[in-house]
């Protein structure tokens, strides 16, 4: 069973195993990590077995723009549906913010990911209108 929790703390020891699987943030160090969590007004992790399994995150001014960031699933989880899930939270709670667009960059091997859960390239950003 996997809990996804919008209200659990994740400490950079949750994160930093997950962050060392990407090609895009394996280098990361725990400091650097802490003060990225301290500044991020929205982030979901997925929690299993008392280990999180996968994470995401929102930067957002709060009204009119978001930023999906930072999307990870453990390795041995994924094809499981926990990125699928933890994107649909996500959105979801921004929705429920107002914002009205949210933005997100990935390699071109994920872009039929996101278009899956409605997101589509718009000048080079994937984007998804939430109103």
């Amino acid at each position: 069973m996997v809990d996804y929790s919008f209200e659990r703390a994740v400490t950079p020891e949750d994160l930093q195993p997950l962050l060392r699987q990407t090609g895009w943030a394996h280098d990361r160090d725990l400091d650097g990590i802490q003060r990225m969590l301290d500044a991020t007004p929205v982030m979901l992790g997925a929690w299993a077995d008392g280990r999180l399994v996968g994470y995401a995150r929102a930067i957002t001014d709060g009204v009119y723009r978001a930023l999906i960031d930072d999307v990870v699933v453990d390795e041995a989880r994924r094809k499981a549906g926990i990125g699928s899930e933890v994107m649909r939270r996500l959105v979801a709670r921004l929705r429920e913010m107002h914002i009205e667009e949210v933005f997100l960059r990935c390699g071109d091997t994920m872009e039929p990911f996101y278009a899956r859960l409605g997101f589509s390239k718009s000048g080079g950003v994937l984007t998804m209108d939430l109103e």
